[in-house]
């Protein structure tokens, strides 16, 4: 059986703590704080713990600066600048990290790498051939894509309303005044998060303190900060009360319950690709309260899912098997499981308190989901926990826009 130390360590080195590998950290993925202990363990609470108490600090307060950022539903997530070993401008897409990167140079490269997506290709050639005009000539940045000249009717301008629209993904942006006007102006629009260091492609880390006053104005390019004033937030005494309240119980089952808790978590449940991970997501899709019987449930239908696929008896026995034997491990073990979901239901309640109040400072644009008034997409909040680990997390409102982004009927894929 595996040791609480040991599975300490083994959480611990899953969310990259003490790891002294050559290639950098890349930003690829942002994780919900609330599914970081499910994930992860004791590493994962510690973590989030930190994170979420950070963005509640940072809010009373009220200051603006990288630290916490909003979420901007930008597509596609860019990656361009001058590459640190020949020096030339490239655009890339979150391919500019694999094994073997998908950077475009030129126009040609992108047809090469992107040619059976022509929406993404026009939108490259445009990032291509007007980036370089507000770009630093070093360094290399990422960004969400807001729109492009490149594509027919990318943005609505009202000049008589003095608004101009853009939908990159799922939501509507709209802009008013002098933002409207340079946004319409401009053959491209990005949001520009994060900045990489390191010597070579490949050791470069993510950074999200990118110093925007390094940056050039240009007409061609409208460009916006990520970083959110708090200070035009409202943050009462009631919700401060509210997140203090439920982040004390999320901590008491964590204390009370933590070691024999996460360790009696089945090994196929964890991880950033487990079962518990994507049971979160189905409760989000069909927005039911992760339970305990809900998760068995989840556990026979994805085992079911499989057997299905397979032709021979025997194959599909063997995942119904396993299955059962997963649901069984989850009923041995319910008073833990019913732990790890409650707590899980605090953070999250926790916070859904932060963002309902950061939402009441929009960054100066409106949002819409298929017509109707929506909020932002979330926020970001930047933590370095106790093992020196920097690691983003998203603060989302689950209920509305990730429901919106996991169940909305998708366009033809760009990318």
């Amino acid at each position: 059986m595996l040791k609480f130390k040991d599975f300490l360590k083994e959480e611990k080195d899953a969310l990259g703590h003490g790891s002294d590998a050559g290639e950098g950290a890349k930003l690829k993925h942002i994780t919900h704080p609330e599914d970081r202990p499910l994930m992860h363990g004791h590493a994962g609470f510690e973590h989030a713990h930190g994170a979420l108490n950070q963005a509640h600090e940072h809010m009373k307060t009220g200051t603006s600066n990288s630290n916490l950022s909003m979420k901007y539903d930008g597509s596609p997530s860019i990656v361009y600048g001058h590459h640190p070993e020949n020096g030339k401008f490239f655009v890339a897409t979150k391919g500019a990290f694999n094994k073997n990167p998908k950077l475009n140079y030129t126009a040609k490269d992108i047809q090469a790498n992107h040619g059976h997506a022509p929406g993404l290709v026009d939108k490259l050639n445009s990032a291509l051939k007007h980036l370089p005009k507000v770009a630093p000539k070093k360094g290399v940045y990422q960004g969400d894509l807001m729109h492009s000249g490149g594509r027919k009717g990318d943005i609505t301008h009202d000049a008589k309303k003095g608004t101009a629209s853009f939908t990159p993904n799922t939501i509507t942006y709209t802009a008013h005044g002098d933002e409207a006007k340079k946004a319409a102006a401009s053959k491209v629009g990005v949001v520009t998060h994060t900045q990489y260091h390191g010597a070579t492609l490949t050791s470069m880390s993510a950074h999200h303190d990118v110093n925007h006053a390094d940056f050039k104005d240009h007409p061609d390019v409208h460009q916006k900060s990520a970083s959110h004033d708090t200070s035009k937030v409202d943050y009462p005494k009631k919700a401060q009360d509210d997140f203090t309240s439920n982040m004390k119980a999320a901590k008491d089952i964590h204390d009370t319950h933590g070691s024999k808790m996460y360790s009696a978590i089945h090994p196929s449940h964890r991880g950033d690709t487990g079962h518990l991970a994507s049971y979160i997501n189905s409760t989000v899709r069909d927005k039911s309260t992760p339970s305990v019987k809900g998760f068995q449930s989840h556990l026979t239908a994805e085992h079911e899912k499989k057997a299905q696929k397979l032709k021979s008896n025997a194959g599909q026995e063997k995942h119904r098997t396993e299955g059962g034997s997963q649901v069984a491990h989850v009923e041995k073990n319910k008073a833990h499981y019913n732990n790890l979901l409650n707590m899980h239901n605090h953070m999250a309640a926790a916070k859904n308190t932060l963002v309902k109040h950061l939402e009441t400072h929009e960054g100066g644009l409106e949002h819409h989901i298929d017509g109707k008034p929506s909020k932002p997409e979330g926020f970001v909040v930047h933590h370095t926990d106790s093992y020196g680990s920097s690691q983003p997390n998203k603060l989302v409102n689950r209920a509305e826009f990730a429901n919106a982004n996991l169940t909305k009927v998708r366009k033809p894929k760009e990318e």
